[in-house]
Order: structure tokens, then sequence, then C-alpha cells
């Protein structure tokens, strides 16, 4: 009875392939940036076909919003440690993976993609985007109903000024997204209620 063969050398066996695709899509992108990132130089990068990448993201898109999130927790709506840490704690998650100019790079390049293409918008909305408006919502409610924040405030709106100071440094200023600028937006917004008035 003939031995069985092994299988063909100098590809990733098949419950590597994931990491060696997301491995490969980082590097390549950290080194010939996005107008030169292909599904193609992926797949050449990390030693597979290219089915191999198609059969789990739809597009490079896909692909780069999956290695954007590649290791991040989902952002926890009540840490419990009170209304500005737990909000800057979200914050931070954001600030903290774009101090990677890599990582920076993926955000910018998958946010002016979805301009164009409504698939890649659901995509980055629902992945990138509302995980973390939701959860600063939550806690921005959660204030307001325990007297921190005035009773007043539209939370929905206080949110698109926090991450609006994010995305516009991201996209338009100098993208010093540091955990010094995610303090300095939590400290405006409890400027909003200096005396701890309801």
């Amino acid at each position: 009875m003939p031995k069985k063969t092994a299988g063909r050398a100098g590809r990733p066996r098949d419950e590597n392939v994931h990491r060696a695709i997301l491995d490969a899509a980082r590097d390549l992108i950290r080194d010939e940036g996005y107008a030169s990132f292909s599904i193609e130089g992926v797949a050449a990068r990390a030693g597979v076909a290219k089915q191999s990448i198609y059969r789990r993201w739809s597009s490079k898109g896909a692909l780069l919003v999956d290695l954007y999130m590649d290791g991040l927790d989902r952002p926890e709506p009540a840490l419990g440690r009170g209304f500005p840490d737990d909000l800057l704690a979200v914050l931070q998650q954001t600030t903290k993976r774009v101090q990677d100019p890599t990582y920076a790079n993926i955000l910018k390049s998958v946010v002016v993609e979805a301009q164009s293409d409504p698939d890649m918008r659901k995509l980055v909305l629902k992945k990138i985007v509302e995980p973390r408006r939701e959860a600063a919502k939550t806690l921005i409610t959660n204030a307001i109903a325990a007297g921190e924040l005035p009773s007043t405030l539209d939370a929905e709106m206080i949110v698109d000024f926090v991450f609006g100071a994010v995305w516009f440094n991201l996209l338009l200023g100098d993208a010093n997204l540091t955990s010094q600028f995610a303090r300095r937006i939590v400290k405006t917004i409890e400027l909003l209620n200096p005396a701890g008035r309801p």
C-alpha cells in the first residue's frame, strides 16, 4: 500500500493560512502603501493561492478592515472605573492603534475607500466605527443618568464631537493621536459639567 505523501512544500498548513495572509497584508501595505496593495501581492508574500484569500475576504478592503481589527478587543461600554476613565479607555484603544503608522495608513485607506464603495462603507461602520460609538454613547448616557453630565446634553451629539475630533485629526490633521490627545478630549467633555450640576 503506497504511503501518503506530504502536502506541497512551501505553502503554510491550513490552520496557519489565515495568520500568514494577515501578516503578509500588513507587511505589504507597510512597505508599498495602499496604492500598490493588491490581493495578488498578498498572495505572493503569504505563499498562498489568491483563491485562499478570496474564500476569506471578498475584497482587499475587507481584508484591510480585518487586518486593522486583528488583535483589538471589542470596546467594553461599562468598565466600572467612572465616566472619565471609562471614556478614556475607549478612546485610547483607537489612539494607541493609530500611533503605529502602518495601522494609521490602513484606517485612512479604508475610510477613503468607503466614500465611493457602499459595501466598504457598511463594513467600516459595522466593524470599526459603530462598536466604538455605541460604547462611548453608553458611557455618556450612563454619566447623564448618574448626574456626572448635565441632563440636557444630547448623547449622540457628544459622541459626534468626541469621534469627530479623532477622525478630523487622523484624516486631515497631523495624526498625532496620542494618549494625551485622548485625555484632552475627555477633559473637554468634563468641562460641560464643571460644578457637577445635573
